[in-house]
């Protein structure tokens, strides 16, 4: 593996990592709340602009692993009512490492250099991962909320010195993507009717709606 490679792989898993630290920083609750939409929406966005047409580019089949992941997850989601807040983030979680993994590996293939389009990319598309995956472990203590999303993102370097053949990774991809895709959703709609009463709606409604605009253009840029 290339210094190249690694400066790559170090900035994106800073930036990710960044987003993470603002949100372990943030004490003020309307803010967090604000985060939190910002987050899964931008999340959202992730699966729908980037994980899903990753994994279905010349593979037609993989909608096909999409749409058993999601059924997958919902038919957790109604066998698991009571626990399955926790679950449903954990395995999202799970999925957005894969996807930072795949994105390790995607950097190896990459040619050009680690350009300004690429830098402002990781801004856009990291910084808010980071906070995604802090709020998708919500329940969890703050410090180890903070850990877990800084390993995630250690998984982009990590990808760089892995080699998975496209064949198993496009497969495996569509299939958390669909998973992802309710898991976030749940949580999303989970957040809003717990913080329906304190938290006026636009509150809640225009942060999710902006991380999701963010989210998509940070997938064409990055």
């Amino acid at each position: 593996m290339s210094n190249l490679n690694i400066a790559r792989a170090m900035i994106l898993a800073v930036a990710e990592m960044g987003g993470a630290y603002w949100f372990l920083k943030t004490k003020k609750a309307g803010l967090r709340t604000s985060m939190t939409s910002f987050g899964l929406g931008f999340a959202i966005a992730i699966v729908l602009f980037d994980l899903l047409p990753d994994s279905t580019e010349h593979f037609t089949m993989g909608y096909a692993f999409f749409t058993v992941g999601a059924v997958i997850m919902i038919l957790v989601a109604s066998l698991d009512k009571q626990s399955n807040a926790k679950s449903s983030g954990s395995v999202a979680v799970t999925g957005m490492a894969l996807h930072n993994l795949s994105e390790g590996i995607l950097l190896v293939a990459m040619a050009r250099p680690v350009s300004f389009i690429l830098f402002t990319g990781a801004l856009l598309h990291k910084a808010p991962e980071g906070m995604a995956t802090f709020a998708l472990l919500d329940g969890a203590k703050e410090k180890t909320r903070f850990t877990l999303a800084a390993a995630v993102s250690l998984m982009i370097p990590l990808g760089t010195v892995l080699s998975i053949p496209t064949s198993l990774q496009q497969p495996v991809m569509a299939l958390l993507s669909g998973i992802i895709l309710v898991a976030v959703s749940k949580a999303l709609v989970e957040h809003s009717v717990k913080n329906l009463v304190a938290t006026p709606k636009l509150q809640l409604a225009m942060p999710c709606f902006v991380g999701a605009v963010i989210g998509g253009v940070s997938c064409l840029i990055a």
